[in-house]
């Protein structure tokens, strides 16, 4: 005996539940949330013009350093956009487990639901991965500083690709946005998803990055813009320790491995900089070290 609604009635529903989230949704007292679905686009040739091929990624790892921990998971989607932005064709997505050759730690399965029998055996395909990232005009994950090591680590033969980071390479608080968590900014955009799984971070990646943010223009456009434009890298090499809360509030941070504070600063703005450095920091009787930084560079690990 079957107890379960039929699929007509399951339509019916579907269609009662975005009509009462429509009427929600005109409430002030109501925010209704969408769960993420994947993005089913495929373009035309008529679009051809313009275009740029992206590859979406993300990792889950056996813990936060590249040197000493490994991928356990990697999911990517290959996608074009226009030139606003607006993405327009979404290829299949990509995702392999991969056995770190060591147990996983109780907590990383907490937070990931990845078990050791789920990776046992397992490895990525690195062809595959390998191709899907050079195939690409550029790579873009959410925290590119985190994903990046990993990635160029394990698949060494992709290293130097252009990057781009839709947390660091958007200035969301200028946006109106709180917060740059990936979960936490959908949210505000009216989306909800399942978090710490590397392919539904992908989808969701995907669905941030096409938000429209000024007219047709989109959060990808914006993250792009950013992330082509280069920059220098001043780092205050033997800066006095008295010094540390003006290059903090100049918006200096500090690189532990390397013992110095450091500043990325648009290239037009470079002089300026070096001119406040040696007055501020050095009193005139030094200066900082300048590195050049583009988007083959910028997020890599640390050299």
């Amino acid at each position: 005996m079957g107890t379960g609604v039929t699929s007509g009635q399951e339509v019916g529903l579907s269609g009662d539940a975005d009509r009462l989230a429509a009427a929600l949704a005109r409430m002030p007292d109501y925010r209704v949330l969408r769960r993420i679905r994947a993005m089913r686009r495929l373009g035309s040739p008529g679009q051809a013009d313009g275009l740029v091929a992206g590859c979406a990624l993300d990792v889950e790892t056996t813990g936060l350093d590249h040197r000493n921990d490994s991928v356990i998971e990697l999911a990517m989607c290959r996608f074009l956009a226009d030139p606003s932005g607006r993405i327009v064709d979404v290829g299949r997505s990509w995702r392999w487990l991969e056995d770190p050759g060591r147990p996983i730690e109780p907590h990383i399965t907490r937070l990931t639901g990845i078990r050791n029998e789920d990776v046992r055996g397992r490895a990525i395909s690195e062809g595959e991965a390998t191709s899907l990232l050079l195939d690409a005009d550029f790579v873009i994950a959410h925290n590119a500083a985190f994903d990046r090591p990993f990635v160029e680590k394990r698949l060494p033969i992709a290293a130097g690709r252009p990057w781009v980071c839709s947390m660091a390479d958007i200035d969301w608080r200028v946006l109106g946005y709180e917060g740059r968590a990936l979960s936490h900014l959908l949210m505000q955009m009216g989306w909800f998803y399942s978090a710490h799984r590397a392919d539904t971070d992908v989808l969701a990646l995907l669905r941030l990055v096409d938000h429209p943010i000024d007219g047709d223009r989109t959060a990808l456009a914006e993250a792009l813009s950013t992330a082509r434009r280069p920059t220098s890298i001043v780092e205050a090499v033997d800066a006095p320790f008295a010094t540390k809360d003006i290059l903090k509030a100049r918006g200096y941070r500090w690189n532990g491995t390397k013992r110095r504070w450091w500043r990325e600063v648009p290239r037009p703005d470079l002089d300026e900089e070096l001119e406040w450095a040696t007055r501020e920091v050095y009193s005139g009787s030094g200066a900082p070290r300048v590195r050049e930084m583009d988007w083959t560079r910028r997020h890599a690990a640390p050299s």
